[in-house]
């Protein structure tokens, strides 16, 4: 794997740098475009974003969740010290939410695999400030497991993994258009007083919907 930066802020005061790190899926790199843009937001809004980017020679072998949270780390060492750190990863690169949670850092988790045993243990011990996104047609997604207390889920409806509408590309676009209205909604409440984060909000639009606790 390869580390290379996306977006470089400069500011006056280096213990002030938010860094992002981009985690891409196993067949879908950062500059997808759920991704692209994602990565785009962040540097517009002030973040230090670091992406991660797979290479031939790469294999989780045995360890996924060891290798997913191994791309994060060393993403971050690749950044400057940071006073706020998140992870934006897709699909695969999810597997470092148990990583993550270890390490107190927010994630915004892009069609994250919630079938997955030991991501579905990390997420139900969890108290952090998370945004889960996936589609409604996502098998991967699991429904959005709508019994979680912890975090943001909101689904998309009618998408598949790829957040796309299958045979409507204007539909898809409409709808990742709204899902980055999110994504940023979330990355401006962090840091900010509790309560003003993704958990205040009653996300109730006709194209995205927060699942709802069973």
């Amino acid at each position: 794997m390869e580390s290379f930066t996306w977006a470089k802020t400069s500011q006056d005061d280096p213990g002030k740098t938010k860094v992002a790190v981009l985690l891409p899926g196993s067949g879908y790199p950062v500059e997808g475009p759920v991704l692209f843009w994602v990565g785009e937001m962040l540097g517009s809004l002030g973040w230090h974003v670091q992406a991660v980017r797979w290479t031939p020679d790469d294999s989780p072998g045995t360890a996924p969740h060891e290798f997913a949270a191994h791309a994060a780390q060393t993403a971050f060492a690749a950044a400057p010290d940071a006073e706020q750190r998140l992870i934006v990863a897709k699909s695969f690169s999810t597997l470092s939410i148990p990583w993550a949670e270890e390490a107190h850092i927010p994630g915004i988790w892009l069609t994250p695999l919630l079938t997955d045993e030991k991501v579905r243990h990390s997420i139900s011990a969890s108290s952090k400030d998370d945004l889960f996104v996936g589609g409604s047609q996502d098998k991967l997604w699991d429904g959005g497991r709508r019994s979680e207390l912890a975090g943001t889920f909101v689904e998309v409806p009618g998408a598949d993994h790829s957040l796309q509408i299958p045979d409507d590309w204007r539909a898809s676009q409409q709808a990742q258009a709204d899902v980055f209205a999110r994504v940023e909604d979330f990355a401006l409440g962090l840091g900010s007083a509790p309560g003003s984060g993704a958990q205040q909000r009653g996300w109730t639009g006709a194209d995205l919907r927060p699942t709802q606790p069973l």
